[in-house]
């Protein structure tokens, strides 16, 4: 918890460190329960952001859990979704799909964290009058720039003569960053449920989780088995499943828990798609096996 005693600590009341206890708990409870986004030695809170409901300022936290100084870049990127949940970086929008950038702004552009340090950077909705009614999708990319020196560390005198190769890896990490304007009329399901077990006795529950409509799709999967005298056991939970605009469909595969004496025979698998904040239920279906 370095970094929450980081934050708290600060007295200055400068971009870079917020001093606030009630967010430092916040921050911190939230760490718990897996609600940002890492990669590398950055962990970003919250994992998306979502302007809707008038709101023109959002703000992200940024922390280095990691050993060295580190330099962030921001920027935005655009992706589309493919039906595996994977993304590919586009330059154009597909057709029904429309990207926020044009009416974002994101301060500061550059962010230096020391070790255990954390950072407030603010996203602004701009040019709201201009909107129609749908939704806005870009995302919003931290990539992690060289750092040939880290504090406390000094050059090495290296022979000119010799050449050498030596491979990095640049860290980045991108969030979801959505407009909403109006009303969403999008309806998620979910069909061609089915149950595999692969040669190693693996357990698997597959589906397609459909969406029309206007907006993404965004939701918690609960995939609960019934047997016996309707005992309930919770065999797989995946927080955070999107199918984003324009997309229509996306592949869903879940490896399952397999629970002490349960065989998966004569039961019922009951899988819920329900909203991420609200838990009202989007999407459902059985599969007796």
């Amino acid at each position: 918890m370095a970094v929450f005693w980081n934050i708290v600590k600060r007295k200055d009341c400068s971009l870079r460190t917020y001093p606030l206890t009630l967010v430092g708990f916040l921050f911190s409870f939230f760490l718990f329960i897996s609600a940002a986004s890492a990669q590398g030695d950055l962990l970003i809170f919250p994992k998306r952001i979502v302007f809707d409901k008038g709101k023109r300022v959002k703000q992200l936290i940024l922390s280095n859990i990691g050993k060295d100084t580190a330099i962030y870049n921001v920027s935005f990127l655009q992706y589309r979704m493919n039906e595996n949940g994977g993304f590919k970086a586009i330059t154009t929008p597909d057709l029904g799909q429309y990207f926020a950038t044009p009416y974002l702004r994101v301060f500061p552009r550059t962010v230096t964290l020391a070790p255990n340090e954390s950072q407030i950077v603010k996203v602004q909705l701009t040019r709201s009058t201009e909107l129609k009614e749908g939704e806005y999708r870009s995302h919003l990319y931290f990539r992690a720039k060289k750092n040939n020196n880290p504090l406390g560390q000094k050059e090495k005198v290296v022979d000119s003569t010799s050449i050498s190769v030596k491979l990095e890896a640049i860290f980045g990490i991108s969030i979801a960053t959505i407009i909403k304007k109006g009303t969403s009329n999008t309806i998620t399901t979910i069909s061609n449920l089915f149950y595999e077990k692969d040669k190693e006795f693996n357990h698997f529950i597959n589906f397609n989780l459909n969406r029309t409509g206007n907006m993404s799709s965004y939701g918690d999967i609960h995939i609960n088995y019934v047997y016996g005298n309707n005992t309930i056991v919770e065999v797989a939970k995946v927080k955070g499943v999107a199918v984003y605009t324009p997309g229509e469909v996306r592949k869903v595969k879940i490896q399952l828990k397999t629970p002490k004496g349960i065989t998966f025979t004569g039961g019922t698998f009951k899988v819920a798609y329900t909203a991420n904040e609200s838990k009202e239920i989007l999407a459902d279906a059985e599969l007796q096996f």
